[in-house]
């Protein structure tokens, strides 16, 4: 299967009714899903906004776990075995473990939503908004971090895709978006997914380092 486009920059009966994303994390014990589950209070967020959390912080917790569990399935059952990008990442994931969660925060979903919205109402892509604004404009419009990354995803509305995409990063030499997910940066996340004319869907995952 073709990797879509990707541009630059739990628990409990919720996890039985996504049977594809149940067998991602099964193998994780309770205590540990609980407490990579920061935006289960986050009633704001759709519930598969808040797996997006969830899984890259399970990924930040144990990577080589994540790639085990979840990246390694993921590759062969879309047949990306030959990825140009698949031994870097699983290089990547094996360097990861214990970094600090990244939480929800309401401002950060906010500005991401109103991109998702703006893009896929618009039939658009990009980080610039359809009016001209830049990115960290309007990510500064409604939240204040020292650091501020975006990461966009096309083409897919459900967790597994949307952090695998990101986690391979086919689009950009350098994998922004993967050390956006799994490195030390940031602290706080906003996650909006939302219909795009042209690709169908299109999430947008706002980080802030405060």
């Amino acid at each position: 299967m073709k990797i879509r486009l990707i541009l630059f920059s739990l628990i409990g009966l919720m996890l039985s009714n996504q049977s594809g994303f149940s067998q991602d994390i099964a193998s994780w014990g309770a205590d540990t899903l609980e407490i990579a589950n920061t935006a289960k209070g986050a009633t704001y967020l759709t519930e598969e906004e808040k797996k997006v959390i969830l899984l890259m912080n399970l990924a930040r917790m144990d990577g080589k776990a994540f790639s085990k569990r979840v990246a390694i399935p993921y590759i062969t059952k879309n047949g990306l075995d030959n990825d140009e990008y698949l031994t870097t990442l699983v290089e990547d994931l094996e360097k990861t473990k214990g970094l600090h969660l990244l939480a929800p925060h309401h401002k950060l979903h906010e500005s991401a939503a109103h991109h998702a919205y703006d893009m896929g109402h618009k039939g658009l892509i990009g980080h610039e908004s359809s009016d001209g604004t830049t990115h960290m404009v309007r990510m500064h419009r409604y939240h204040v971090g020292e650091k501020m990354a975006e990461s966009l995803c096309y083409g897919y509305n459900e967790a597994t895709d949307i952090v695998m995409q990101l986690l391979l990063d086919e689009a950009i030499e350098t994998r922004v978006n993967r050390y956006h997910i799994i490195g030390p940066a940031f602290h706080h996340v906003g996650v909006s997914i939302k219909p795009h004319r042209e690709y169908d869907h299109n999430a947008v995952i706002d980080f802030s380092s405060k």
